[in-house]
């Protein structure tokens, strides 16, 4: 299963990766662009193979890739007047390779050239030359660990129009939104959409409380006593029935009317454990993942809750009581019954605006029901668009949260090792959270791409939108000096989460 979960992982990384990468690459081809290299991964190169002018590479360290174009990183002045090349003719006397790695020993049969003067740029398509050699548009120069194309400057990413240049810029993101929607569009398409006008039970979830005492089909008359139409009425009710351990349910089967008695499972999302099945007044908690806070700090299934901070606990309503009244708290010390002793836990909690910044309730109650669904093209091509905004927003809220909320830091980003590990989760849920994890991912890489950070996509926006502004160009030299530092900030914060996720996958922290 790990093999699996690793092959998975580096596909599913590589795809969107690839697709965003694949964006620039092709606006850049539409706009006649140099591409030296077309490289997926950081670090050492794993593969590659040259295709025409362009490199193409897997490296080792999955974290992003790049399309190396001409002018945007790479100098075009790779041979000074002075000094001493090496040049190899084609058969027509014109220059096709410029030896600037003169020890190269596939070309120690090729004499030495001072140069003198030259012209490697070629602006308004005048030629080139070394000396009084006729230079090829094509030719290239060969470096002591690789080949690179000679960079006219017609072929410049910075000598094509501002258009151009925010295009192909911009399409790496884009292709990654292109692809969250695709995936939510197949998505809807297959899973449908509630039916939300009428009362009908369409599923129950496994294990839950309405779990085989309720049937797909069964229809919802009343919630203790109160009659409800369509489902917000049921969600309603429901709601008000919080702390309510014995929720009465009027359903409709078969034509004939049934009362049934279901006990609800309630969630404290804000520390991580929820109560224990078909338990209605006692205080004990149910399993415990050993990665949320509750199982960090060493709740185990089956504890009995007899305090918190102090406060003795009689019901659950206790304890619903304590926590949305005190939800901006991140520290609770409980005491629990386990095995006919007392325990003392202290634990961190999440507060409310973390809590609900996730789209869900510190407190919350569930029965395990949804409604019917049904297939609707229409709203399956529209739904789309609104998962892909809900997803951006999503990640907007938890960047926010980095400096908004003390709660979260930078130790909680996710790299490689983090992804891996959801990748992991998600896959084990089921496709559908499956693919809805990879739409995620997808989003998520377009949205930091677009961040304005040099080094990024939306760094060279920047620098863009201030030639746009003031129609001069940057100073090539402070751009890309500002692009290089922050590159290097990038990958120390890349070492730190990394180094942050190896310790969570272990438990050590």
């Amino acid at each position: 299963m790990v093999i699996v979960n690793i092959l998975v992982f580096i596909f599913i990384l590589g795809l969107v990766i690839l697709i965003h990468e694949f964006g620039h690459f092709v606006m850049a081809k539409r706009a006649n662009i140099l591409c030296h290299e077309f490289s997926i991964g950081m670090g050492p190169i794993l593969w590659s193979k040259r295709k025409g002018e362009t490199l193409y590479c897997v490296r080792a360290i999955p974290i992003g890739g790049y399309v190396m174009m001409a002018g945007e990183e790479v100098d075009q002045e790779l041979i000074k007047i002075g000094q001493d090349v090496r040049l190899k003719f084609d058969d027509f006397g014109q220059v096709e390779k410029i030896v600037v790695h003169t020890k190269n020993e596939s070309y120690m049969d090729l004499d030495l050239v001072r140069v003198e003067r030259k012209d490697l740029t070629g602006k308004n398509n005048e030629p080139l030359y070394i000396n009084e050699y006729p230079v090829k548009r094509d030719a290239f120069y060969v470096l002591k660990d690789r080949e690179l194309q000679v960079s006219p400057d017609e072929r410049n990413f910075n000598s094509k129009s501002k258009m151009q240049r925010f295009l192909s810029i911009v399409a790496g993101p884009v292709m990654n939104f292109i692809l969250a929607y695709v995936i939510f569009l197949v998505l809807n398409l297959f899973v449908g959409f509630p039916v939300l006008d009428d009362t009908i039970v369409g599923d129950t979830a496994p294990s839950s409380p309405a779990n085989e005492v309720l049937l797909d089909g069964d229809r919802i008359l009343a919630i203790e006593g109160v009659e409800v139409n369509d489902w917000n009425d049921v969600r309603n009710e429901l709601d008000q029935q919080l702390a309510n351990r014995d929720v009465q349910l009027l359903i409709e089967r078969d034509g004939e009317e049934i009362e049934f008695s279901i006990q609800p499972t309630l969630y404290f999302y804000s520390v991580g454990f929820h109560s224990q099945d078909n338990v209605r007044n006692d205080l004990i908690i149910g399993d415990v993942d050993p990665e949320t806070l509750a199982g960090k700090a060493g709740f185990v299934e089956n504890d009995e809750l007899v305090s918190v901070d102090g406060v003795n606990l009689s019901t659950w309503e206790d304890l619903i009581v304590y926590f949305d009244d005190n939800a901006s708290k991140t520290e609770m010390t409980f005491v629990v019954e386990r095995d006919g002793e007392f325990v003392t836990i202290d634990t961190e909690v999440y507060n409310k605006d973390l809590i609900e910044s996730q789209g869900v309730n510190v407190v919350d109650s569930s029965i395990g029901i949804s409604p019917n669904y049904e297939f609707s093209l229409i709203r399956s091509f529209t739904t789309g668009f609104r998962n892909v905004g809900s997803s951006a927003g999503m990640i907007f809220t938890t960047i926010g949260l980095l400096f908004n909320n003390d709660q979260v830091g930078v130790g909680d980003l996710a790299g490689p090792v983090g992804i891996y590990e959801i990748t992991s989760r998600a896959l084990s849920q089921g496709m559908l959270s499956f693919f809805s994890w990879t739409a995620l991912l997808s989003v998520n890489l377009g949205v930091i791409n677009l961040l304005p950070i040099p080094a990024l996509d939306g760094g060279r926006l920047v620098f863009l939108g201030y030639e746009a502004v003031t129609n001069k160009k940057p100073n090539p030299k402070v751009e890309n000096t500002l692009h290089y530092v922050m590159y290097l900030l990038l990958m120390g914060l890349f070492i730190f989460v990394t180094y942050n996720d190896i310790l969570r996958l272990f438990n050590i922290r």
